[in-house]
This record gives structure tokens, sequence and C-alpha cells, in this order.
């Protein structure tokens, strides 16, 4: 796979540890706090395992890379679900790791689908 790839599931790995570290750092509220840390853990998990499958030349899993780009959206949405205070850096924090992470989570699964289509139907996206 391509360095592109590589750097998202990279990158991915990374934002899901700051969300574990950031739990702490930042100090949200309690539900907050756990959302984070159990999110966090998933993302690094599943961004770790499509981490080692693109290193090894294979192709990422497009569930995982699909769970992660919805793990994404939902830390963009949790912090007015779960009802963060207005203006406060964890809720700030989520939103744009959240959206980061979707988008690296999102690309990946693409990338994993075209990769299982056959030569003849795949884009130029490889």
């Amino acid at each position: 796979m391509d360095a592109t790839t590589r750097l998202a599931a990279a990158g991915n790995c990374l934002l899901g540890c700051w969300l574990i570290v950031a739990a702490a750092v930042l100090a949200p509220s309690g539900i907050a706090r756990w959302n984070d840390v159990l999110v966090g853990a998933a993302v690094a998990v599943l961004a770790g395992y499509n981490y080692v499958d693109v290193r090894d030349r294979r192709s990422p899993s497009a569930v995982g890379a699909c769970l992660v780009a919805v793990l994404g959206g939902w830390l963009v949405v949790a912090p007015f679900v779960l009802g963060l205070g207005r203006a406060q850096p964890a809720l700030w924090n989520d939103v744009a790791v959240g959206t980061v992470i979707a988008s690296f989570g999102g690309y990946n699964a693409y990338v994993a689908a075209a990769a299982d289509r056959p030569p003849s139907v795949r884009t130029t996206a490889e």
C-alpha cells in the first residue's frame, strides 16, 4: 500500500493514544473522560492493526477502518450528546480530533474497499 495509507493509519493510532492522554490532561467531566479513554483505546487498537497490515504490504481491514471512521464521527457529536459544557478545551479537542480520525478512517476504508475489488473495476485512487 502507499505511504498515504500508512500515514493515515499511524496518525489515527497516535490520535487514539492522544485521546487517552487528553482525558487526564484536559480533565473533562466523568462520562466524557471515560468516553475519551474508551474511544481512544479502540481507535488506537484498530488503527494500529491497520498500520501493521499496511506496513506488511497487505490492504488495511475495511471493517476496522470503517469502525475507526464511525468512532471519529461519534467523537464529533459526543460532547454535545453527553452534555459537555460549552467552550471547554475538552469539547473542542474531541471535535477536532474526531474530525481528523473520521477523515483518516474514511480514507483507509476507501482504500481497503478498492483493494478488494477485482483489477478491472479498480479506480485510480490506488
